[in-house]
């Protein structure tokens, strides 16, 4: 080439760069700059390929391309340490001999394309920073003109600084672009979580030019992210991320607020807390760069606080959506109170409140409704909740939670009016979804049943009084009319055309009849309880048995056919097993008359039941139960007119003996009564009395000279006998 033609093609390259450097400033994104560079290159020159490298994050990828090097595009991203640092100093052409070529990856790659003609020019700053490079390739042969080196390094730095005011015109408008969408989007009450992720996730992916934009919410129930739509873009995203135990967000986002990767992940943060993640994709063969990173922060830090709100006005609109069906569902609840007399319509309505089956209990932890279990279900907690009863009534919380194998977890709650426990509440629900709301719930429906078992408890308890009163008086022998007796016994469902029988119950300490040593008060509500689950057993498993009180003792009515002796056992089973329960030491009695079988009867048969009480209390401790049939002549001594002649005729006989001595008198008492029972026999009296006969015949001798009698006189021999039975049937007096 001669020195002309060479001048005038060195004029027309540097005409056109100079040209295309002032052009490339006038643009505000980078994507259009690149574009240009390109096409006014091409549009100048016959080339085949042209390509804008930059680097990024520590590799070298086509930002803009135009022709076809496939062995060179496959190999994009380049690491930058696999790059000769010559190539992003200084131009390079097809026709320079560089060492090492062989070991870079990016001129090994642009030798195998076989371009006839190529050179590169690097894009560097005016403090030498090495931004990237531009690579120009010829299919044929183009003669370079090599002075033109200079001029295409000062172009590369044109390039830079175009870029780099590019760079900063894009991050400007970014910003200015967010502050429009940041005005567009102020938060408005009313505005729903979906349109705001919509506006966030378009706005992060146009901003980014982004392939795909999705936005994740953290579920702390779960400990989950879950996918909250809409999406921007292509969606191949998971609906859920399950974190398990993994606290670290890596594990899961690589790219976690980094740049230089085909994805990147910025947490939403609200008062250091996380509250999701916006998760970003870039387009086939890009990456993320520094300044995308931070437009996405700057985004993700508006967003978060966006969602909380949201999420706070969601929930406050349906907290008080809630606490408006809450006052609506107690105004429901309190009208089943007054409308019905019993728990099925208030516990049905309850179980539909809470979306979950309810079990009613009473105080003795008796089933009384079940609503919205199948059969499986409802033995299986009503076996947890009875197995846990002791410590239900002994505990002091009114809230217990069980586990139920197979079924989850319940929740007990003691129904209460002041001290006393009415009743249990149990409802199959985790712990954990009960919230304020349907605790509120809760505590009111609890209310409304302790309101619900006063009524009936008042009900039953005026029953109780005037049942009581009338029992007490007209078996003392009180004058009741008999069509008076006939209103009561239709009030009581007693049927009194049917011969009954009349039992008289007593529950003894462990101190004695008189209770020495023990508590009076603590043995007097021990009794009131008894009678309360007595009472209520007897409602339950025996209809047309009454119960009333008289003084200390039950009274018991029974009709006569069902009154044999294993109705009787069984009923004292049930009577100790309430009085373990309820206190230590206590003893089941059971006195029981003969038939009544006219309303005149019945008097007379309460005396009856009365004395076989105190007789089997005072003269036969052993036994629980025993009928006024099986007193003998016992039974016809009680028939005695004049209970004060027993007394003086006691007196005269025994109260010698019963006064001798301390310590001393019960020995003396119960030999006399051995030795009077076995008709005199010296040696079966000291058998039964594991005494020698030395021994008994001393104490003979001691009581006759107490008593002062003969004993061994048959007239003697018979008072001192009728004198025993006497003290068996009254005691020390009547």
């Amino acid at each position: 080439m001669d020195a002309l033609k060479e001048r005038q093609l060195m004029d027309k390259i540097e005409s056109h760069l100079r040209k295309t450097a002032r052009r490339m400033v006038q643009f505000d994104s980078l994507d259009e700059t690149v574009q240009y560079l390109i096409d006014s290159f091409c549009n100048q020159f016959p080339c085949d390929y042209v390509a804008i490298c930059l680097k990024n994050e520590g590799t070298l990828a086509p930002v803009a391309v135009r022709g076809k090097a496939e062995r060179l595009d496959g190999q994009f991203p380049i690491a930058i340490d696999r790059v000769l640092p010559r190539v992003l100093e200084e131009p390079l052409c097809s026709f320079d001999a560089v060492d090492g070529k062989e070991r870079c990856a990016f001129l090994s790659r642009l030798e195998e394309e076989k371009f006839q003609t190529w050179f590169t020019v690097p894009i560097r700053s005016e403090n030498d920073a090495d931004l990237g490079l531009c690579v120009i390739g010829f299919r044929t042969f183009v003669p370079l003109v090599l002075e033109a080196g200079k001029l295409f390094e000062e172009y590369g730095k044109d390039i830079a600084t175009a870029l780099t005011l590019v760079r900063r015109k894009e991050q400007e408008l970014n910003k200015i672009r967010g502050l429009e969408w940041l005005k567009e989007n102020v938060y408005v009450g009313g505005a729903s979580l979906e349109q705001i992720v919509a506006n966030a996730v378009e706005r992060a992916g146009r901003g980014t030019n982004a392939k795909a934009v999705f936005l994740y919410l953290y579920d702390e129930r779960t400990n989950c992210l879950v996918l909250h739509p809409p999406v921007f873009g292509e969606n191949d995203a998971p609906e859920r991320i399950d974190l398990k135990d993994e606290y670290d967000l890596r594990a899961f986002f690589p790219y976690l607020e980094k740049p230089g990767g085909r994805e990147t992940t910025i947490p939403l943060m609200v008062n250091l807390k996380m509250i999701g993640v916006l998760h970003a994709v870039a387009r086939d063969g890009a990456a993320f760069a520094k300044d995308q990173l931070d437009f996405l922060q700057f985004i993700s830090s508006y967003v978060s606080a966006l969602i909380e709100n949201a999420k706070l006005y969601r929930d406050e609109r349906e907290g008080k959506e809630r606490l408006e069906q809450l006052m609506a569902r107690q105004q429901e609840l309190v009208k089943q109170t007054v409308e019905n007399e019993g728990f099925d319509n208030i516990a049905g309505m309850l179980s539909r409140m809470l979306g979950a089956p309810v079990w009613l209990f009473d105080r003795f932890f008796h089933l009384l409704f079940c609503h919205g279990a199948d059969d499986g279900i409802r033995r299986s907690v009503v076996q947890a909740v009875v197995g846990q009863r002791r410590r239900l009534r002994e505990g002091l919380q009114t809230e217990y939670w069980l586990a139920v194998d197979g079924n989850g977890e319940i929740g007990v709650f003691r129904i209460t009016a002041g001290p006393d426990t009415l009743g249990y509440l149990a409802i199959l629900l985790p712990k954990d979804r009960l919230d304020v709301v349907l605790r509120m719930t809760v505590h009111h429906a609890l209310n409304v049943f302790a309101v619900q078992f006063i009524k009936q408890r008042l009900v039953l308890d005026v029953r109780e009084q005037v049942k009581d009163s009338f029992f007490s008086q007209w078996l003392e022998g009180g004058r009741t009319a008999g069509d008076e007796i006939l209103r009561y016994a239709h009030l009581f469902d007693w049927d009194v055309s049917q011969p009954h029988v009349v039992g008289a119950l007593a529950f003894e300490p462990a101190g004695g009849p008189d209770g020495e040593g023990d508590n009076l008060f603590e043995i007097e509500e021990a009794r009131n309880r008894i009678w309360d689950r007595l009472r209520d057993y007897l409602r339950r498993r025996e209809p047309g048995v009454l119960l009333t009180r008289k003084d200390a003792n039950f009274v018991v009515i029974v009709p006569a056919d069902r009154a044999k002796e294993s109705f009787r056992d069984k009923f004292c089973d049930r009577a100790e097993r309430f009085a373990r329960e309820e206190l230590t030491g206590f003893r089941v009695y059971l006195g029981v008359s003969q038939e009544a079988r006219r309303i005149e009867d019945y008097p007379l048969c309460y005396r009856q039941a009365h004395q076989t009480l105190a007789l089997l209390r005072n003269r036969f401790r052993e036994r629980r139960h025993m009928a006024f049939d099986e007193l003998g002549a016992y039974a016809v001594l009680y028939r005695l007119d004049d209970p004060g002649l027993a007394s003086l005729f006691i007196k005269s006989y025994l109260d010698p003996l019963l006064n001798y001595g301390k310590g001393k008198s019960t020995d003396l008492f119960e030999t006399l009564r051995v030795y009077l029972q076995t008709n005199g026999n010296i040696k079966e009296t000291a058998e039964r009395l594991f005494i020698h006969r030395s021994s008994l015949k001393y104490r003979l001798e001691k009581i006759r000279e107490v008593l002062d009698r003969d004993i061994d006189d048959a007239e003697q021999r018979f008072n001192l006998m009728l004198a025993y039975k006497l003290h068996d049937l009254f005691g020390d007096g009547p």
